[in-house]
């Protein structure tokens, strides 16, 4: 499709040269891009579409790369990488080696912070900041954060470190959480007169008159000091911030272009740090996307799926509940991602989302657990990290039966290292008193979430982001002792090479051993859906393990302090050859286009290969 303005449009200088009444048009064109092109090829879209005006303005008043524009999260900085050059690669946008969906340092110099976990662009910012002013540089940095990482506790904990005396703009852009109330036509007219080169110049010449007036001055300028605080905390919420002695602007509408850049532009010559507040609509100029912002935050260019995973383990709960009052559910700001909006809508009492604030949902839910309640907390593999402290702290050591239920586990493909699943094995294994559950099929989560249910310590069940996989049933057989043992085998007759696995990674384990019967080796695979404790599973493999002359031990997760360096540890006495094929001592990051799981030599040929 042909562009007008777009099509010329190659870096931020270009659209410095536009002239102000040809923007609009402009941002039209963003809109027809974003729609066309993430309507294909997948990605976030209605967070984009809000932002259109708000990434042009910034490009237009700021100099990146000099000036440093730190998006939270990433996902609303799709104009921005159009502005700075990388239009023509959204054609490969969240494919392995391709463009990210999020910002990346390493992507352009247009990127300065790389992102994807939510509320970390203040703190970076900050750093940012603070470093100019070291040096003595007139650069600025602006951390554009939306409503919803607002919710994160890191966000506070730079606002608490901001001070005036920065180049530091803080755009929280309001697209869809209400954190303050709308105040109407007023209030659009007072953040517009107060923003004014005129009413600022008014302020300081104000306080500065009162200070040299005798006896009176100084109380006179106390009392309008308290008046205007009273004042302003009845029309603004904006106290909070001035109270940080930072300066305040806002509310504004975001999606108004002339305002928007008006506005930072004023907040610019204050050469001061300042929280300019946008609201802009989610979806904007899209009217799908408008009606349901939700449903098109993340776009899939595949076929959606009628169940998966997280369905079934949000129904299973939920009908545990109903025969069970002592079960919760709690989520970090992820209800619809891990499918306990479906809970929420049964049993709102029990349900609680905590925001952006996995540290705190994980102690939060302790205190339920230390108070009688089960509460199952359902959190991404990538951002269950973020609570490492509270799990070992808060949970573990107090032996409280918290249930952790891991979405996401495994390699994400489109999202891409920040968002891979491959840690939590390896940081949850080291810590005591914790049983690890991987199931594979819809009737293994089931078992798993019921055994949560009813254990006395803390428990953990991760499970892929996709439907079951369908040859699983049919080629394995459960152990009679451990349903959460199969083999693909006959244990009285084992193969001399054996595969062991766990998680959605035994679909390519399962290609590897078809690879090696088409060059007639016999191979076995034993299936794990239950890992933790690993003793009593080296003491039920022990006799098929000891008839091996060689074990490959396949894990879609880190190599170092995993499953598989852990087992190999058990049966070192017992399996003289052991190899490993996991990701090894790597983020699972490819600089250029590839399959992501030959990459990280986890494809059924690398496997069958490791086994050879």
């Amino acid at each position: 499709m042909k562009y007008k303005y777009l099509d010329d449009i190659s870096s931020p200088a270009d659209i410095k040269r536009l002239r102000a009444e040809e923007i609009p048009e402009l941002c039209e064109e963003l809109r027809c891009f974003l729609v066309e092109t993430v309507g294909e090829h997948g990605g976030h879209l209605a967070s984009n579409l809000g932002a259109v005006e708000l990434s042009v303005a910034l490009h237009r008043i700021f100099d990146s790369p000099k000036d440093k524009i730190i998006f939270d999260v990433g996902h609303q900085a799709y104009v921005h990488k159009i502005i700075t050059g990388r239009r023509e690669r959204f054609s490969d946008l969240r494919v392995p080696g391709g463009l990210s969906g999020f910002t990346k340092s390493d992507e352009s110099e247009h990127d300065p912070f790389g992102a994807g976990h939510s509320s970390t662009s203040l703190s970076a910012a900050l750093g940012f900041a603070e470093a100019n002013r070291l040096e003595g540089s007139d650069a600025y940095t602006v951390a554009v954060i939306g409503d919803g990482a607002y919710t994160g506790g890191m966000i506070h904990e730079a606002l608490n470190n901001c001070h005036p005396d920065l180049r530091l703009i803080i755009v929280l852009n309001e697209n869809g959480m209400s954190i303050s109330q709308n105040r109407g036509a007023f209030a659009s007219y007072f953040a517009k007169a107060r923003m004014s080169e005129g009413y600022m110049n008014f302020k300081r010449g104000t306080k500065s008159f009162l200070s040299h007036v005798p006896l009176i001055g100084k109380p006179l300028g106390r009392f309008l000091r308290f008046m205007k605080e009273r004042i302003k905390g009845a029309v603004y919420d904006e106290s909070y911030f001035e109270s940080l002695g930072l300066y305040y602007r806002g509310p504004i509408d975001g999606n108004d272009y002339k305002l928007t850049e008006r506005v930072l532009r004023d907040a610019k010559k204050l050469k001061k740090c300042v929280v300019v507040h946008l609201k802009t609509q989610k979806g904007r100029g899209y009217s799908p996307a408008e009606e349901r912002p939700d449903g098109f935050h993340s776009v899939y260019n595949g076929k959606k799926t009628v169940d998966s995973f997280h369905s079934v383990f949000a129904e299973e709960l939920t009908r545990l509940a109903k025969e069970d009052e002592k079960i919760t559910a709690v989520t970090a700001a992820m209800g619809i991602g891990t499918g306990l909006d479906v809970f929420g809508a049964s049993y709102p009492e029990r349900y609680f989302d905590v925001g952006i604030a996995e540290e705190h949902a994980l102690t939060f839910s302790a205190g339920l657990a230390a108070s009688g309640y089960k509460p199952f907390v359902a959190i991404y593999s990538t951002f269950l990290q973020r609570a490492y402290d509270s799990i070992l702290h808060d949970v573990a050591l107090q032996n409280l039966p918290v249930k952790m239920m891991i979405d996401r586990a495994g390699l994400a493909v489109s999202d891409g290292a920040t968002h891979h699943g491959i840690f939590d094995v390896a940081f949850l294994s080291h810590i005591p008193s914790i049983s690890i559950y991987a199931p594979v099929t819809y009737e293994s989560l089931r078992k798993a979430v019921r055994e949560a249910a009813f254990a006395d310590s803390p428990v953990a069940v991760r499970y892929a982001n996709s439907q079951e996989p369908k040859n699983i049933e049919g080629r394995f057989v459960r152990d009679v002792d451990d349903p959460f043992i199969s083999l693909d085998f006959d244990e009285k007759a084992p193969p001399r090479y054996l595969y062991i696995t766990y998680g959605n990674i035994v679909e390519r384990v399962l290609g590897a051993s078809d690879i090696l019967a088409e060059e007639g080796i016999e191979s076995g695979v034993v299936l794990l859906e239950r890992l933790k404790p690993y003793e009593p599973v080296k003491e039920r493999l022990k006799s098929v393990l000891s008839a091996a002359e060689r074990v490959v031990f396949v894990e879609e997760g880190i190599k170092n302090g995993g499953a598989a360096m852990i087992f190999g540890e058990l049966v070192r006495d017992t399996v003289k050859d052991y190899r490993i094929a996991a990701i090894d001592d790597n983020f699972a990051a490819p600089q250029e286009k590839c399959d992501l799981y030959g990459f990280v030599g986890l494809s059924p040929e690398k496997i069958a290969e490791k086994m050879k």
